[in-house]
């Protein structure tokens, strides 16, 4: 979307905007709520940051619908660098503890892999798994 919803702050197309959008985030707290409300209904982004985590998420979440439940993208995938990018920021974030709870339980639930180990285990299972698949036939 172009519009005025995803506008950042140094947009070079559109400084003066940009500006503007910026200065709507950092009033979120004191912006009059029929504004706010305004904002909102043309889908206004308050927190780029949170829309980028759930936009990430989201395609994770289809990754994972489409590859048996398990949501894992390597860093060095090259059909999607970016969200093996985040994936991996994703894990060291819940190494170091930093990850938050609202954000791991969502992972969890779409099969996140947080263990590199546990992933490439899951890989040779599923491979055992079809080899003999295809003999018993």
């Amino acid at each position: 979307n172009g519009g005025v919803a995803h506008v950042h702050q140094r947009d070079p197309e559109r400084p003066e905007l940009g500006r503007w959008c910026d200065n709507q985030r950092a009033r979120v707290g004191t912006l009059r709520p029929d504004r706010k409300a305004r904002l909102r209904k043309i889908g206004f982004v308050f927190d780029p940051l949170e829309a980028a985590w759930e936009q990430s998420f989201e395609e994770l979440r289809m990754v994972a619908a489409g590859n048996g439940g398990v949501a894992h993208v390597s860093q060095s995938d090259p059909e999607r660098p970016a969200l093996g990018r985040w994936c991996h920021w994703q894990r060291a974030l819940e190494t170091l503890g930093k990850l938050r709870p609202d954000r791991k339980a969502p992972l969890l639930k779409i099969g996140f892999v947080f263990d590199r180990q546990e992933v490439a285990l899951d890989r040779r299972r599923e491979e055992r798994r079809l080899v003999a698949k295809a003999l018993s036939r």
